[in-house]
């Protein structure tokens, strides 16, 4: 993994209007950014905890798939960050998941709640999807049209069916925070040399109000994602600052 999570291009013009919408694949039934409740500790990756925290891994019944709390606790053990994070760099084989969780558990106040964890979760899993710049810009994988603008999910939505604009308010709420933190360095550049009247409060502004928006969709509560969308929305801005540390110091290659 390089020193950026991904690379965000000042200069990028805005495409060509299409002539005509592509066709959009269906709404699945769990979209990829709402798999983090799900099985989001692979073996290799409860492996690794437990071999950097000095616990035998011969035990197959330690491997297995998900997260107990005992296995959660290790996250936040001092060996676990070093390790991850750690000045050396290096290859780590361990997933991006468990890199972005480990990493957002310092950058953020220790989680007090079980809502709090998930959301952690919710951020580890985006940012995973993330560091692929075709998924940033596309409202879910396999779509032909991609989005660079806020304003132009604004009014996809509004053109879009009832459940299509569940995961385009989530995209663009995910999206708004990931700019408002990884990439507001680039925002804050182009405010500062009038390349842009947009500053961090413009993103702010409306990833809380697309997140609201999703939080209130049926598709939210059916997949029990409402209280993890509304948090986000109320604690956008920490959760923005959280992410642009992502930016500073060495990260190692995961996968």
């Amino acid at each position: 993994m390089s020193d950026k999570i991904v690379s965000i291009h000042a200069g990028a013009s805005r495409p060509e209007p299409q002539a005509a919408r592509a066709p959009r694949p269906a709404v699945p039934r769990v979209p990829d950014f709402a798999h983090a409740d799900a099985t989001w500790l692979s073996p290799r990756d409860i492996a690794f905890l437990l071999d950097a925290a000095g616990y035998d891994t011969a035990d197959d019944a330690l491997i297995t798939e998900g997260v107990s709390p005992a296995i959660e606790a290790l996250i936040e053990q001092d060996a676990i960050y070093r390790k991850v994070a750690g000045d050396s760099g290096g290859w780590l084989d361990i997933s991006p998941q468990l890199y972005f969780h480990v990493v957002l558990r310092r950058r953020l106040p220790r989680p007090k709640t079980y809502l709090q964890r998930r959301v952690i979760r919710y951020l580890a899993n985006l940012l995973s999807l993330f560091v692929r710049t075709d998924r940033l810009y596309r409202v879910q994988p396999g779509e032909q049209e991609s989005f660079e603008y806020l304003i132009d999910l604004i009014a996809e939505a509004a053109e879009s069916e009832h459940e299509r604009q569940f995961l385009v308010h989530a995209h663009l709420g995910n999206y708004a925070l990931f700019l408002a933190g990884v990439g507001r360095g680039w925002i804050e550049h182009r405010l500062r040399y009038g390349r842009s009247a947009l500053g961090v409060d413009y993103y702010r502004d409306m990833g809380r109000n697309a997140y609201h928006q999703a939080a209130s969709h049926r598709l939210a509560r059916d997949l029990d994602l409402a209280p993890v969308l509304d948090y986000l929305a109320e604690g956008f801005d920490g959760y923005a600052r959280a992410l642009q540390q992502l930016q500073r110091g060495t990260q190692p290659r995961v996968g």
